[in-house]
């Protein structure tokens, strides 16, 4: 990348500065760092700090769930570039939420629109009609449940806690209840708890089932 020329109009501003005016040279040092920025292209300072790299205007910063570039020391250093689905007909539907706050279709159409999951919080009291919040995702009200499991391993070694959409099992659909979504989370076959859920039910009528489980 070569240095954008100076200009005439900064070499007087520069003279100035030399003869004691503060001003001037910090007039001309924002110039010149400007016209630098905007020479280095899209690649500089338009482009998105994503894991310590920089994204191009077809490729979305991908983030552990929930980070948004705020998980690690530096932010954005857990993230990865990747590029931006062009289509999203075969991507499954399962609504989400993102990084912006704003509830998208699925995960890839998130990525289209070039911002990663949320946490959930980014979105709070948005849940689409018929849906409960689950973390970054949303539950069908009628036939799933929230499942919660926090890892069970002391604190230098736990994993961020899971929230995901369970079906509920065939078994409880004919009169869903605590105690058969509490027992179907502890089988192996059905959920990931390893010690006794404690299971809620809201206003709605909708499940939410937590426990603690290995998520290694």
């Amino acid at each position: 990348m070569s240095l954008p020329a100076r200009t005439e109009a900064q070499r007087p501003a520069r003279r100035r500065a030399t003869g004691g005016g503060r001003r001037a040279l910090a007039l001309a040092s924002a110039a010149a760092v400007a016209a630098l920025l905007a020479a280095c292209g899209p690649e500089g300072a338009g482009a998105e700090p994503c894991g310590g790299a920089t994204c191009t205007p077809d490729q979305v910063c991908v983030y552990p769930p929930g980070d948004c570039g705020e998980g690690g020391i530096v932010p954005g250093n857990y993230g990865v570039c990747q590029p931006r689905p062009t289509s999203c007909d075969t991507a499954t539907p399962r609504e989400i939420c993102a990084c912006d706050g704003r509830v998208y279709a699925s995960a890839c159409e998130a990525a289209r629109a070039g911002v990663s999951i949320g946490s959930g919080e980014e979105c709070s009291g948005a849940a689409p009609p018929g849906t409960i919040a689950c973390g970054s995702y949303f539950c069908d009200a009628i036939s799933e449940y929230c499942q919660i499991v926090e890892d069970g391993h002391d604190e230098l070694f736990k994993m961020p806690t899971r929230r995901t959409c369970e079906e509920i099992p065939t078994t409880c659909m004919a009169e869903p209840s605590c105690d058969c979504l509490s027992e179907a989370a502890t089988d192996p076959r059905e959920g990931d708890c390893s010690s006794a859920p404690a299971c809620t039910r809201g206003e709605s009528g909708s499940f939410a089932v937590q426990c603690l489980g290995d998520l290694y």
